[in-house]
């Protein structure tokens, strides 16, 4: 991120783009259970919905329709803990071994601990002595080639090898991943067991290719784009939480939901790396109005990155100070914990995607209150000194009840 910017971003290379990389992110409006995310790592999408108006999105979104979610290819349920983490099933090996995993937007590589991790916690480990699939990766002096990935969370060490990997019913071979041996303490604790990348090949360092461009290439009759759904309803079973690849599931939403696409960008020199998008503004809203601006944090050209594996909100560190302090005016607050409160206390944000998506970010989206009123800012200083990095895009949704 600290080379220098370059973008597909002109105005003649609108069609290209969109045709070439896309991120379409949507949500029930307010009061319905959830956000969704979707978005496609290799093109073309269907041009009617892309580039014509609304009238042509919607036809071209009806005709994409799911009947019915489960007929989907590769449908994959995720658990949904206290709507901080989210976990799927993923299988390695031959047979297959079942492991849980977070599917993470936010990075590229796969790892998951193996059966020779002692500080590994709780967590599921893969035993690649029971796999006839399983292949070491060595060096050019046979060694085993060591990995070392590092997350806001801590770092995971081990080394690197290849294997079967089943996604769904999408059943991947070669795949490079991490075998675990050692988790820095805090991701000992997270439910998971580890995490699959669904980011691009410019953050990879050990998945390559990615698990997204394998998908492409060994099942090329598989669309070429995914879904996910996030509840903030762990107890809804009819819309749970979920992760499609090759297909959405629209029963999620109302009869007249309309789509919202903001293009991925690509900052710095090489491949892509994360789903960036452009952000034009950031508004803090009037707690007394919602029509009234308080105050803009991204007058000029900020940058987003729709990030499934983080649980909060990350700003960037000259923008962080100023934004608490705009939420919490008027309130008995210490950093980002406030008293005496309730979320009808907190302003409403406004975020604008390129090229023109202005989505709500309400304070049920941004803040946790107790019944003793004790609310918690769920916002944390970016690692990325420039970026905002937001769990889900928040599109608004024109749905029925």
């Amino acid at each position: 991120d600290a080379l220098p910017i370059w973008e597909e971003d002109d105005g003649e290379a609108h069609d290209r783009r969109y045709r070439r990389r896309a991120a379409a992110v949507a949500a029930a409006a307010s009061g319905s259970a959830g956000m969704s995310v979707g978005g496609g790592w290799d093109g073309p999408f269907d041009r009617d919905w892309e580039m014509g108006g609304g009238g042509e999105r919607n036809e071209g979104v009806a005709t994409r329709r799911l009947a019915d979610a489960d007929d989907g290819e590769s449908d994959i349920i995720l658990t949904d803990y206290y709507n901080n983490q989210y976990v799927g099933s993923i299988s390695l090996g031959t047979p297959l071994q079942a492991l849980s995993v977070v599917f993470d937007t936010g990075s590229s590589d796969l790892w998951i601990p193996g059966s020779g991790c002692k500080e590994c916690g709780h967590h599921t480990t893969f035993n690649s002595a029971t796999s006839s699939t399983y292949s070491a990766i060595t060096d050019k002096s046979g060694n085993p080639t060591l990995f070392e990935v590092d997350y806001g969370s801590g770092k995971v060490t081990g080394y690197t090898a290849s294997e079967s990997v089943g996604i769904g019913q999408l059943l991947l071979s070669g795949v490079d991943f991490g075998e675990v041996t050692y988790e820095d303490t805090e991701i000992q604790s997270f439910m998971m067991d580890g995490i699959a990348g669904l980011a691009f090949s410019g953050l990879s360092m050990v998945t390559r290719p990615t698990l997204l461009e394998l998908i492409g290439t060994q099942h090329p009759e598989a669309n070429q784009y995914f879904s996910m759904y996030l509840s903030n309803d762990p107890d809804d079973t009819k819309h749970p939480s979920h992760l499609l690849f090759g297909s959405y599931d629209l029963s999620i939403v109302g009869s007249n939901a309309t789509w919202q696409y903001t293009p991925v960008i690509k900052r710095g020199y090489g491949d892509f790396k994360y789903w960036t998008v452009k952000m034009s503004a950031l508004e803090v809203m009037e707690s007394s109005s919602s029509s009234k601006v308080k105050y803009d944090l991204c007058k000029s050209t900020c940058y987003a990155i729709v990030d499934s594996g983080t649980s909060g909100i990350a700003v960037p560190e000259d923008s962080y100070d100023a934004l608490i302090e705009l939420v919490t005016e008027g309130l008995h607050c210490k950093g980002i914990t406030c008293y005496y409160s309730s979320e009808d206390d907190f302003p409403e944000l406004l975020l604008t995607l390129a090229p023109d998506n202005v989505l709500p970010l309400l304070a049920s989206d941004y803040v946790s209150c107790s019944r003793w009123g004790e609310c918690v800012i769920k916002f944390q200083v970016s690692p990325k000194s420039n970026v905002f990095t937001f769990k889900y895009s928040v599109t608004p949704i024109n749905h029925e009840p």
